[in-house]
C-alpha cells in the first residue's frame, strides 16, 4: 500500500532530518539529495549502493561545499575514509587486510559513523559491527531486483540481513513496478514523497536505422561547429548513456575522438580494456571532458556537473544490454546533471532502433505461466519445511540449490525454505522491456506516454515530436530550398500569406537564389542545383 508522505523541500532538494523507518521510501525525484541526508545527519548509517562509482562519487565529490571544482587523480581514489568527510568510510572492491584494518580503526573512533558500501559488502560488514548501532539504507533499491540474475549472492546478502539493523529503509525514485514487485517488498509499507514543486522533463525520441551512427553524427556536429543546437540553445558538452562497451567502441570507431576528447565511465576490467583498444577507462570523479560515455555503472545516484551538457541515450534493439527501461532507467538518467543553471538539465534525447518482431507472447499470458510456476514452488517449499529429511539428503539438496544460484525459485533464509520470486518476476520484466516495449516505434511511443500518466507527482513529462531531432540531424539541403524557391516564384502573385513568408525566409537564408533569379531568370536558374553552379553562371554572365 502506498502512503503519501509530506516532506520538507527547498529548491527541489529534500531537507528532511531522516527517512521513515522499516519501509520503502519512493522519493519520486532523482538528484534531490536524499542519499546526502543519510550521509550527513547525526545518525550512524550503513548505506548500501549498487555500484562502485556511486561510492566513489559520494566519497570523492567533484564539487566542494562552496561549489568549487574538485579533481581527483586515479591513484588518490581508494577504499577508506573520505578525504572531504572524516565521518564517511567508502567500502568497495576487494576487502583486503589493509581495508579491513582501516575500517576497524574507523569503527573504534568517537562520533557519528557513516559507511557507504556496495551491496556485496553488507554480509561482510555484519560480522564486524553491532547492527543495532546502525540504521540501514538501501539506495536505488530497485537494483536489488534489476541486477538479481547476475548479482544474486550480493543481493541475497542484503535481503538476508536488512532487518537485523536498528531500522531499515529501501530508497528509490523509480521503485519496482507493481506487476513485477517480488513478495519480499510487497509486504512492506511504501511511502511516497508528496512534492509541492514539479519538474518538467522533455524527452526527444529519434528512430534511427543504426543508433551508433546517429550518435557519431551528433558528435561530428559538436566538432564541426563547436556546439549542438536544441530548442535554439547551444550545448557544448555531451553525455552519452550507452549500456554496452561494444556499442561505445562502435561510436568511437565512427569518429576521430581521442582520450583527450572523451572519458568512458564503465567497469574497469581487463575485458573492457580489450574492447576499448587503447581508450582509457575513467570514473565519475575524473576530470570532465567534452564527450562522456556512461554505462549502467553510473546511470543512478551519480552526480555530474556541467553548464551546457546535454544527455543522449543510445539504444540498439539488437543489443539487449542497451535497451533502457522507460519506467526506471530514463527517469534515473534525467537526474544525472545536477547543475541548476544548465538549460538542458531536464532534456533527454533518446536515439533508438527497435527490433522488428512479427510475433510475441502477450504479457497476460506470460503472467499466467509465471503464477503457475510460483504456485508449484510454494508447494515444494511447504513440503521441505514440514517433511522430515535426513541431514545428508538435506545438505545435498542445499548444495544443488546453491549451484543453481539465481535460477531457483526456492531459497533458504533463517533456516527455513521460502519461495524466492525475484528471478521469475525479473524474467517477466525483461521480457516486457525487450520483446514488448522495444518491438516497434509505436510500442515505445506508447510506453513514453505512461510516464506522463503516472499518479505520482514530482515530474511532468513532455514527449517532443520526432520531427524535432529529424530536422536537426537531417537539415534541409540547399537543393531543397532551391526547388521550393523556384516553385514559389513560378506561382507569381497567387501566393498565400504563409507562402509569402516562406519565400521571404528562403530569400534571407540564401540571397544567391534572389540574385540568380533576378539576373539569370527562373528558367535558367532551375537546373542549377548548387551554389557553386549558380555562382559560375553569374560570373559567366558578367564576363559577356
Amino acid at each position: 500500500m502506498m502512503l503519501p508522505l509530506n516532506i520538507q523541500e527547498e529548491n527541489g532538494f529534500l531537507i528532511m532530518e531522516d527517512f521513515p523507518e522499516n519501509c520503502i521510501f519512493n522519493k519520486v525525484k532523482t538528484g534531490c539529495g536524499a542519499t546526502t541526508i543519510a550521509l550527513t545527519n547525526n545518525k550512524n548509517y550503513i548505506v548500501a549502493v549498487p555500484t562502485t562509482d556511486l561510492v566513489i562519487n559520494k566519497c570523492y565529490p567533484t564539487k566542494d561545499n562552496n561549489d568549487n571544482d574538485l579533481v581527483w587523480k586515479k591513484s588518490e581514489i581508494i577504499p577508506g575514509v573520505s578525504p572531504v568527510n572524516p565521518n564517511l568510510f567508502g567500502l568497495y572492491g576487494r576487502f583486503t587486510v589493509s581495508t579491513k584494518t582501516k575500517l576497524k580503526k574507523f569503527l573504534n573512533k568517537e562520533g557519528v559513523k557513516k559507511i557507504i558500501c556496495t551491496y556485496d559488502k553488507v554480509e561482510a560488514l555484519i560480522s564486524l559491527i553491532n547492527p543495532q548501532e546502525f540504521k540501514f539504507l538501501t539506495d536505488e533499491y530497485h537494483d536489488l531486483f534489476k541486477q538479481y540474475l547476475f548479482r544474486h549472492k550480493a543481493i541475497n546478502g542484503v535481503l538476508d540481513h536488512y532487518n537485523k539493523f536498528k531500522s531499515y529503509c529501501f530508497l528509490s525514485a523509480t521503485p519496482i513496478p507493481e506487476f513485477v514487485k517480488p513478495q519480499i517488498f510487497k509486504d512492506m509499507k511504501e511511502y511516497v514523497a508528496n512534492w509541492k514543486t514539479v519538474d518538467r522533463i522533455t524527452l526527444y525520441p529519434y528512430k534511427s536505422e543504426r543508433a551508433y551512427e546517429t550518435a557519431a553524427k551528433i558528435i561530428k556536429q559538436y566538432q564541426d561547429i563547436g556546439y549542438f543546437v536544441l530548442d535554439g540553445m547551444k550545448s557544448e558538452e555531451a553525455y552519452f548513456f550507452v549500456n554496452s562497451v561494444r556499442e561505445i567502441k562502435k561510436i568511437l570507431d565512427k569518429t576521430n575522438l581521442t582520450n583527450d576528447d572523451c572519458r568512458i565511465i564503465c567497469a574497469d576490467g581487463e575485458q573492457n580494456h580489450y574492447k576499448l583498444n587503447g581508450f582509457e577507462i575513467s570514473n565519475s570523479a575524473s576530470k570532465p571532458k567534452r564527450f562522456t560515455f556512461v554505462t549502467c555503472k553510473a546511470f543512478e545516484g551519480v552526480d555530474f556537473h556541467s553548464e551546457t551538457a546535454l544527455c543522449f541515450i543510445v539504444s540498439n534493439g539488437y543489443n539487449e544490454h542497451t535497451l533502457i527501461s522507460v519506467d526506471m532507467d530514463i527517469p534515473q538518467i534525467a537526474g544525472r546533471i545536477r547543475t541548476k543553471s544548465n538549460p538542458f538539465r531536464n532534456k533527454i534525447v533518446h536515439i533508438f532502433n527497435p527490433k522488428k518482431v512479427s510475433y510475441y507472447v502477450p504479457l497476460d499470458i506470460m503472467i499466467q505461466e509465471l503464477e503457475k510456476e510460483l504456485a508449484i514452488a510454494h508447494k515444494r517449499a511447504l513440503r521441505y519445511n514440514s517433511e522430515p529429511v535426513e541431514k545428508d539428503e538435506r545438505e545435498q539438496e542445499d548444495a544443488e540449490r546453491n549451484r543453481l544460484g539465481s535460477d531457483t525459485y526456492i531459497i533458504k533464509r533463517d533456516g527455513k525454505y521460502e519461495v524466492n520470486d525475484m528471478t521469475a518476476k525479473l524474467k517477466l520484466y525483461l521480457y516486457w522491456t525487450i520483446h514488448i516495449i522495444y518491438r516497434s516505434t509505436e510500442a515505445l511511443q506508447e510506453a513514453y506516454e505512461t510516464l506522463g500518466l503516472s499518479v505520482v507527482k514530482g515530474y511532468e513529462w513532455d514527449i517532443a515530436g520526432e520531427d524535432i531531432m529529424k530536422k536537426i540531424l537531417n537539415p534541409t539541403q540547399f537543393r531543397d530550398y532551391h526547388k521550393r524557391f523556384c516553385d514559389l516564384k513560378n506561382k507569381g502573385t497567387m501566393l498565400l500569406d504563409s507562402e509569402k513568408q516562406e519565400l521571404e525566409t528562403i530569400s534571407t537564408k540564401h540571397p544567391i537564389l534572389v540574385e540568380g533569379y533576378s539576373k539569370l531568370g527562373g528558367k535558367a536558374l532551375k537546373p542549377l542545383r548548387t551554389i557553386k553552379a549558380i555562382e559560375a553562371a553569374l560570373e559567366e554572365l558578367e564576363e559577356r
